[in-house]
């Protein structure tokens, strides 16, 4: 008897389960359970956003370097080498400074700096203090950044397309 429940159990489980599969492959407009093809697989690409007009993408970068390349903005390209111009991106400036408290003992804190920043370089609040402040152990992070891609226009003014995309952004960790 109960041999016979499970079995039954059993049954409608992987109907059901069946069914659902079924279900997914219609969804996706491939009913003939072949699964997806090269043809009609969609590649999504997000654009990359480079520190000034380098290909520095993340990750240790001198102090010099940082105040050069941050100078110079951002560009953004794809894999595609299709070029973006950037909207607007989150600056976040973590610093690390080492502070006494009151009874004498040294405590490294951190100080967070935020600014949301619309074109492709920082706001004059942040360049007006940011190449004198910054030293190894900061971190920056470029993140939140939002490009439009270029379009072939005539003559010498670019073209831009109106879909706002969202593309990867950077951490900098600076180094001596």
């Amino acid at each position: 008897m109960i041999n016979r429940t499970v079995q039954v159990f059993l049954f409608i489980f992987l109907s059901a389960v069946g069914y659902h599969l079924l279900a997914q492959q219609k969804l996706n407009g491939n009913a003939d359970g072949k699964g997806q093809t090269a043809s009609n697989t969609k590649k999504i690409l997000f654009p990359t956003v480079y520190l000034g007009r380098s290909e520095f993408k993340g990750g240790l970068i001198s102090k010099a370097e940082f105040d050069r390349l941050l100078k110079q903005g951002l560009t953004s390209t794809d894999s595609l080498g299709n070029k973006y111009k950037v909207v607007d991106f989150d600056f976040n400036y973590i610093e690390r400074e080492l502070y006494e408290d009151s009874i004498g003992n040294m405590k490294v804190m951190t100080e967070i700096l935020f600014e949301h920043c619309k074109g492709d370089t920082v706001t004059s609040n942040i360049s007006s203090g940011i190449y004198s402040r910054s030293k190894a152990g900061d971190t920056v992070y470029i993140d939140q950044v939002s490009v439009v891609r270029y379009k072939n226009g005539k003559g010498n003014k670019p073209v831009f397309e109106s879909t706002v995309l969202g593309a990867r952004g950077i951490k900098c960790i600076i180094t001596k």
